[in-house]
């Protein structure tokens, strides 16, 4: 069996070797392959790759999504690690910051996520508290809450009398995709929440929900997502993109969930397997999140 340093050395060989007779061939750079011969995302996807690989300071800094990046600073040190004259090259230095100006968009948008995350929630918190009553609020508009610790918040999905326990994973963050889903796809999260209820294969739906979030934050940390915003969402992106992504994965998994048959919720971490590697599979594939109708064929769980 080959060690895996040998593997990762043999490999990155192999790419230099190819990168090498390309350019021989081409007369050419891969930076200046790529930005000649793909158009957005694809020509973001690929760059990211290969600028990841770079030591410029402005680079990385773009890279990280860190505020006091300098695109213009970063274009010219790619072009100077290509060997490529800036000055000469107009046009491929428009191509190059505006894949940079989707790279750094998304990597701010990232962070924010991941600092969102690690937000814990707080009952002695008055905006934590705020968006709590506001979720329960959104989703039973018509049902007085008893008080803030009570059995009714399993009518929504928590698994117990306090919801602050069910948020330690995603924190924060976890609660405000439930809200946003609940206040901007209003109709989407009853008929969730509704088929959530089912008496035998229902599911709670607020830690469906926080288990979601934290499905999209595996695909994050494997930059699989990076791929569908950059396709989806053009060039400026914030929080609010990362929400819609969750409203449409919610639903979707709900519609899932309902053609996989599954027997009772101790299904669900299975199901939640099988729709990952659906979502992974289409990201790779298409640059999508949205199912093919293949994919929400029936199978016994």
């Amino acid at each position: 069996m080959v060690p895996s340093w040998l593997s990762h050395w043999l490999a990155s060989v192999m790419e230099w070797l190819v990168d090498w007779a390309l350019w021989w061939i081409t007369g050419k750079t891969y930076v200046q392959r790529v930005c000649g011969g793909y158009q957005l995302p694809e020509r973001t996807i690929y760059l990211q790759s290969h600028l990841s690989q770079m030591s410029s300071e402005a680079v990385r800094q773009t890279l990280s999504g860190a505020a006091t990046a300098n695109l213009d600073d970063a274009v010219v040190a790619i072009c100077k690690a290509e060997g490529i004259e800036h000055a000469q090259n107009a046009q491929l230095s428009i191509q190059l910051r505006s894949c940079l100006v989707q790279i750094h968009s998304v990597a701010e948008m990232t962070a924010e996520v991941e600092r969102l995350r690690r937000v814990k929630f707080s009952s002695e918190n008055t905006t934590h508290e705020q968006s709590l009553m506001e979720l329960w609020t959104l989703l039973q508009p018509d049902v007085p809450l008893s008080g803030r610790i009570s059995k009714q918040w399993s009518d929504i999905g928590f698994q117990g009398n306090d919801p602050a326990t069910d948020f330690r994973g995603m924190g924060y963050l976890g609660l405000l995709n439930l809200v946003y889903f609940a206040k901007n796809s209003p109709h989407a999260a009853r008929r969730v929440l509704l088929h959530s209820r089912h008496p035998t294969i229902g599911y709670g739906f607020a830690i469906a929900g926080i288990n979601l979030t934290s499905l999209l934050l595996e695909l994050i940390s494997s930059n699989q997502l990076h791929a569908y915003f950059y396709k989806e969402r053009g060039q400026q992106f914030s929080l609010d993109n990362f929400h819609d992504l969750f409203c449409l994965v919610f639903d979707q998994f709900d519609r899932f969930w309902i053609a996989k048959e599954p027997e009772n919720v101790m299904a669900f971490n299975s199901v939640r397997e099988q729709y990952k590697m659906a979502l992974e599979a289409s990201l790779e594939t298409s640059f999508t999140c949205k199912l093919t109708a293949e994919q929400f064929s029936a199978t016994q769980v």
